[in-house]
């Protein structure tokens, strides 16, 4: 039976170094009972050196016979070596710079990521003191879209206030609310009587590109259409529009007649004879340019 000694301190008989047993010797501390070294066991011992630590840390070598311990690190970080390769450190991670919804990456510096939030609606990416940033969009223009209808069978009216001309019409939404619409419209037609007509180009409802107004006169950018067989008008206009939106934008043209007559589109006001009596073809077209300072 094995023998059981008591005793509250063990110390060395002389000199500082105390000795348990020998080599062969099998020292057991039983399941359940706590052993405390107050200073830590060495590394050299099969210990750490270490006499705490946190919950997500993390052991790595200092040297040969030495550990140290990383903290956790914040979220999404991810783990690397530090830029004198000489230990691990926790580095912001691309998902953890990424914060918003629209945001950009770039270097900062090297190997330094760094985010850029989006920018405003219309406005462009460019470079300030080498790193990119938002800027209102500038440069020397460009075309960014072009929209038309053709239309070639004939319509009238006898309308005398400003009313659509059937099929005359064209449909863009701008990219850009800087941008400008260039217009061209061309109108192929004749009148019945000695009465004028006129034409008009609207975007929306807002009529533009019109003479002064004079009195109760008619505005227009074409007007004196009248009566004459085989004879048709030519009414062109081209115009530069600044609607300053990004919402879909119709623009059409309009006309009008004096009392008593008819206006034709894409017919003279004879018609009568087969060979001769002409049928023509009308357009409007938008072109939207992107403007901005040279």
């Amino acid at each position: 039976m094995a023998s059981t000694t008591k005793t509250d301190k063990l110390s060395p008989a002389t000199g500082t170094a105390l000795q348990i047993g020998d080599a062969s010797d099998a020292i057991t501390i039983p399941t359940g009972a706590t052993f405390t070294i107050t200073d830590g066991l060495t590394v050299a011992s099969g210990g750490t050196a270490l006499t705490s630590f946190t919950a997500g840390d993390i052991l790595y070598a200092t040297g040969a016979t030495t550990l140290a311990k990383l903290g956790k690190g914040t979220g999404l970080q991810g783990l690397q070596t530090n830029s004198g390769a000489t230990a691990p450190q926790w580095s912001n991670s691309p998902q953890s710079l990424l914060t918003a919804a629209g945001d950009f990456l770039y270097a900062s510096g090297a190997n330094t990521l760094a985010k850029l939030a989006k920018g405003s609606d219309d406005e462009v990416l460019t470079l300030a003191s080498g790193v990119p940033s938002w800027a209102a969009a500038g440069g020397s223009g460009g075309l960014l879209q072009i929209k038309q209808t053709v239309k070639t069978d004939t319509t009238s009216t006898t309308s005398t206030s400003y009313a659509d001309i059937t099929g005359m019409t064209v449909d863009i939404t701008p990219t850009l609310s800087t941008s400008e619409i260039l217009v061209y419209c061309n109108y192929h037609g004749g009148g019945t009587t000695a009465k004028s007509g006129s034409i008009s180009l609207v975007r929306d409802s807002t009529q533009i590109y019109m003479g002064d107004a004079a009195s109760v006169r008619t505005r227009s950018y074409y007007g004196g259409i009248s009566h004459e067989n085989r004879y048709m008008y030519d009414a062109t206009a081209v115009y530069l529009d600044a609607p300053t939106t990004t919402s879909a934008t119709t623009y059409k043209m309009q006309w009008l007649v004096e009392s008593g007559s008819t206006l034709w589109l894409n017919r003279e006001n004879g018609d009568a004879d087969a060979m001769y009596s002409n049928r023509t073809a009308s357009s409007i077209t938008v072109m939207e340019i992107a403007v901005g300072a040279l």
